[in-house]
């Protein structure tokens, strides 16, 4: 999938993942951008105004393409909602949301410099003032 363009690759995977784990594309869903909509309503505008090339019969085309991605997109909302009111997949967690914090410590600080293995820099306000009194200044 390395050659295919972006979109197209991510389209693959989307399907992909939804055969294999589709609760979780449905939890995630909720947080798409609802692009399949803005695309058909794009296409809806371009009809309603009287835009060359764009005539009733283009709305049929953009419903094929974007309409299963909208349909997924509503869908999603919908489970979201239900899995925030605890009525169903209590035991997933959305990927986008977070879930309850299960008390472990997540290292999210920078390795202590004092243990050897890192740089140790301990450089004050007055060490970097001085280090650019120092420091010569171009002129052009």
């Amino acid at each position: 999938m390395n050659n295919l363009p972006r979109p197209i690759a991510d389209l693959i995977c989307l399907w992909r993942d939804l055969i294999l784990h589709p609760r979780q594309v449905l939890l995630n869903r909720n947080h798409h951008q609802w692009r399949g909509a803005g695309f058909i309503a794009l296409i809806a505008v371009l009809i309603a105004l009287p835009v060359p090339g764009f005539g009733p019969g283009s709305l049929i085309p953009a419903l094929v393409f974007a309409g299963p991605s909208w349909a997924l997109d509503i869908l999603g909302t919908l489970a979201h909602e239900q899995w925030q009111a605890g009525r169903i997949w209590q035991d997933i967690e959305c990927e986008c949301c977070g879930g309850p914090d299960d008390d472990e410590d997540d290292d999210t600080e920078p390795d202590d410099p004092t243990d050897g293995g890192g740089l140790s820099l301990s450089f004050t306000d007055r060490d970097i003032e001085n280090w650019l009194d120092g420091q010569p200044t171009p002129t052009h």
